[in-house]
């Protein structure tokens, strides 16, 4: 018999050498970029930006406000990418593009309004590009870009395409 996986274990581990690795490469004087196909590691990517006690926001590309506290009993779900990143000091979120939400979520995000903003997709007639980029003006940013931020129509590959999201043109404005 096999013995059983501490999935929570291996998740922290990922962070840890995500962290690392970003690191590591501030420490060689370079521009991080983290590709990868789960913004869940996010959390452990900002951690070497906030390190010192400086602050960065996050500026998110989603369909899904991922403020979880957990899903299905994982602490490190994507659906707690978000939350898992606002857990260390000096982080800030603004999201773009939100059009799904747990009530859970909402709690968290009434009670953590000076930390997060969001810009819903249900709104994006209204948004003034000026307005979403003017909190990063100045301030070190961190992109998350969840690929279902882009409308299913556009982007149909995700595990979790969703109506009413970026066209192109849009997230590339902004």
């Amino acid at each position: 018999t096999r013995a059983p996986v501490d999935i929570a274990k291996n998740q922290q581990d990922a962070l840890d050498q995500i962290a690392g690795e970003v690191s590591a490469v501030l420490e060689a004087g370079r521009f991080p970029i983290v590709i990868g196909g789960e913004h869940a590691l996010t959390a452990g990517a900002i951690r070497p930006f906030v390190a010192d006690g400086s602050p960065i926001t996050i500026l998110q590309f989603d369909a899904h406000a991922d403020l979880r506290d957990g899903y299905l009993g994982e602490p490190y779900s994507p659906a707690s990418a978000m939350r898992r990143a606002l857990d260390l000091p000096g982080v800030s979120v603004v999201a773009v593009g939100i059009r799904a939400i747990s009530r859970e979520e909402v709690e968290f995000y009434e009670a953590n309004r000076e930390r997060v903003t969001i810009h819903w997709a249900k709104d994006m007639a209204d948004w003034s590009v000026d307005d979403i980029v003017a909190p990063l003006k100045g301030q070190r940013v961190y992109i998350s870009f969840d690929i279902d931020g882009l409308d299913g129509a556009v982007m149909p590959a995700t595990g979790t395409p969703t109506p009413g999201g970026l066209q192109y043109w849009k997230a590339l404005e902004i």
